[in-house]
């Protein structure tokens, strides 16, 4: 897989607690912690130079510890994993050093490689662009009714349009599934936060509202990838599941 010549990092926004299972990033998942099979799946991502972990927990950094993960503490006020991000480059010269930052979702365990790849080369491919993502195509039923899975609609040049809870296109055959993993240039990282909140963000309860409310450009990379996140203690049984058929 092609190196690129700028420094990109990633990071892991790690935080201890979480509405619907508290500690979730330490739950066992066979016989090893939820982030640290996120983490060591995230080392086979040959594109990113270095791969940090963030957090606001003595417990989870000393998980990295065991792991030989360098990470960052970050205050337990940060509202998100984009936030935890933007204060960890904040307070540590290091982090400010990459040109892209990826931010890895810490409950999302089994992110290609390949997604990763494919949204650092439309970063690289589109100057105008401050932020990539990812999204798989979507025919579930099930899951396109929910709003717990969040679609995407984007352009012919694979522009965002919009992202929403609902069902988007509206009577449309086929949708897609977006998997919240994004990369980022460093100069709107960290410019990021001064965006104020915004209507649709506040409406559909998502933060990507509001750099594309804000008319800022971002990049959908199409990928065929699992979406398998843990957002509840039931997750973990089809973690497990997929484990067992690797």
């Amino acid at each position: 897989m092609q190196k690129f010549k700028e420094r990109i990092i990633g990071i892991i926004p790690a935080r201890y607690q979480s509405t619907r299972f508290p500690g979730k990033l330490l739950a066992p998942i066979s016989g090893k912690a939820l982030l640290e099979h996120t983490y060591t799946n995230s080392l086979k991502c040959k594109s990113l130079d270095q791969i940090y972990i963030a957090t606001d927990d003595e417990r989870i950094s000393n998980l990295a510890d065991r792991l030989k993960a360098p990470w960052f503490m970050t205050s337990p006020s940060c509202v998100n994993g984009t936030a935890r991000i933007i204060e960890a480059m904040e307070r540590n010269k290091e982090l400010r050093s990459a040109d892209l930052i990826v931010n890895f979702q810490g409950d999302h365990p089994f992110t290609s490689p390949k997604t990763i790849h494919a949204m650092i080369e439309w970063m690289q491919k589109d100057k105008e662009a401050v932020m990539a993502t990812a999204a798989v195509l979507l025919t579930d039923e099930r899951k396109i009714a929910s709003s717990h899975v969040v679609k995407c609609t984007f352009d012919a040049q694979n522009t965002a349009l919009y992202f929403s809870r609902a069902p988007i296109p509206c009577r449309k055959q086929t949708y897609y599934h977006h998997l919240g993993v994004y990369c980022y240039r460093k100069e709107f990282l960290l410019k990021l936060k001064e965006l104020p909140k915004s209507e649709l963000e506040k409406t559909e309860d998502l933060e990507q509202m509001r750099p594309l409310e804000a008319r800022c450009k971002i990049k959908i990379a199409v990928v065929e990838d699992v979406p398998l996140s843990v957002d509840t203690p039931e997750d973990v049984n089809e973690i497990e599941e997929y484990l067992a058929c690797l």
